[in-house]
């Protein structure tokens, strides 16, 4: 245990005093597996599931926003808010109340299983017809989703435990456990879904239970390093003692936190169900094009979990100023690398589509959608990134207006161009994801960042 605290001392001092760039891209690093892991399940599951045409892309389409929600607000909203209240803890020198949280964390996480599993497996059918479904499309998306939502849990806790090792500032640990999860979703998936070697062909039933099986293996390493005292974290759980402070301290960041992801799953319902009235071929296009809009998430995901930490050590230390220098460095690091993203596949579209799908109705929509949305990318990583840094200084009022401005443009300029070209309904997203950029970066110049 010695060597363990010894560690995490380092870890803090690091965040709290050194050079800001190198600090940020060393804490990011840790992330680079998590990061390569989940981008490269993103992409596989789609592959794979493209081999069985294309009412099964569109199929997950119509699952795809409310899996992304349950991602978002379990490892980014209430996982940052975990992440920033560790952090926090750590940065004013209380490693004891640092062990309590992550028990309070694992309690939440329970509960917001609890109400994902109760929407979709009770109301699967209905929300799937919010988001444009027919009679094709609806009973595959209802049996991918009855398992992938089964394993509601496994997610929560494995975001969860991930988050409270981030917070401790051990980034490699929890980026090693949650890339192997990836790893066996990927493995299991393509084999059940496609039936290759020994395993039956599953179809989408198999690419649900990849991903299920996949995070119950990362759940349980995670806690095993958590409550086993491997981050420097003594969390016995004989000594716990559950009070409502504890449970506030992370739930009055992560309940505001969770209304930027809502925002988001609306904003891609509404387009979804624009997008639909166009077949399921455009449906399936778009469905390739916005996959790779929410892999900005990940993207963006390793530097901004680096960003929460670093800015909540430093808040909880008072040191607002240096908080907010790390916040506006780490939201040019994420624009630069969205950017280049963003750019690159809408001058070849081909490099993303390509893997997916030979439709050619599919194929030009996809590509209609990124040669729009493509070059935008770069406001979008950097309102990302600092939704992400907001999240460790507890300033979560303008990441929130930011989302709610994008719906809100989105469902304005959708009424508009009602009836009208798929290029005018994807014009009126790259509006908003410009806007999005842009008033998170007025956030944090306002004075919701205490100390300004």
């Amino acid at each position: 245990m010695a060597g363990a605290d010894a560690a995490r001392d380092r870890r803090t001092r690091r965040m709290l005093e050194g050079p800001i760039v190198p600090t940020i891209l060393g804490l990011a690093a840790g992330n680079v597996p998590f990061v390569a892991g989940q981008m490269g399940a993103q992409v596989a599951e789609a592959w794979y599931i493209g081999q069985l045409g294309v009412e099964a892309l569109a199929s997950v389409a119509l699952v795809y926003p409310m899996l992304m929600l349950m991602q978002m607000m379990s490892a980014g909203a209430m996982g940052g808010a975990v992440n920033s209240a560790v952090a926090r803890a750590l940065g004013a020198g209380a490693p004891d109340r640092a062990a309590n949280l992550a028990a309070h964390a694992c309690l939440i996480a329970l509960a917001g299983a609890a109400l994902f599993m109760l929407a979709m497996l009770g109301f699967g059918a209905a929300i799937f017809d919010l988001f444009g479904a027919t009679e094709r499309t609806r009973p595959a998306a209802l049996d991918y989703a009855g398992i992938v939502f089964l394993g509601a849990p496994t997610v929560w806790l494995a975001n969860t435990l991930a988050s409270v090792v981030r917070g401790a500032g051990a980034m490699s640990l929890a980026s090693i456990c949650l890339t192997a999860a990836f790893a066996i979703q990927i493995g299991l998936g393509s084999a059940l879904t496609l039936g290759l070697g020994p395993f039956p062909a599953l179809g989408l039933k198999g690419a649900a239970l990849g991903h299920l099986i996949g995070f119950a293996a990362a759940a349980s390493t995670l806690a095993v390093a958590v409550f086993g005292g491997h981050i420097g974290l003594a969390v016995d759980l004989r000594r716990i003692s559950l009070s409502r402070a504890m449970f506030w301290d992370i739930l009055r960041v992560g309940l505001v936190a969770i209304a930027s992801p809502a925002l988001n799953v609306a904003t891609v319902l509404v387009v979804t169900a624009m997008v639909a009235r166009h077949g399921a071929e455009a449906l399936a296009g778009y469905g390739l094009g916005a996959r790779l809009e929410l892999m900005m998430v990940p993207l963006v995901f390793g530097i901004g979990t680096a960003l929460t930490a670093m800015v909540g050590v430093n808040a909880g230390a008072g040191q607002w100023a240096r908080a907010r220098r790390t916040a506006l460095t780490g939201g040019l690091i994420a624009a630069t690398f969205a950017g280049a993203v963003g750019m690159t596949t809408a001058f070849a579209p081909a490099l993303w589509l390509g893997l997916f799908t030979d439709d050619p109705a599919a194929f030009e929509a996809g590509a209609l959608y990124l040669g729009r949305a493509g070059p935008a990318y770069a406001f979008l990583g950097f309102g990302l990134a600092l939704y992400f840094a907001s999240l460790g200084a507890r300033a979560t009022r303008w990441p929130t207006i930011a989302v709610a401005t994008r719906l809100a443009i989105i469902v304005g300029g959708g009424a508009m161009v009602a009836g009208q070209s798929l290029e005018s309904a994807f014009t009126v997203i790259v509006v908003a994801i410009v806007a999005f950029g842009v008033l998170n970066g007025y956030g944090l110049m306002h004075r919701t960042w205490r100390g300004s």
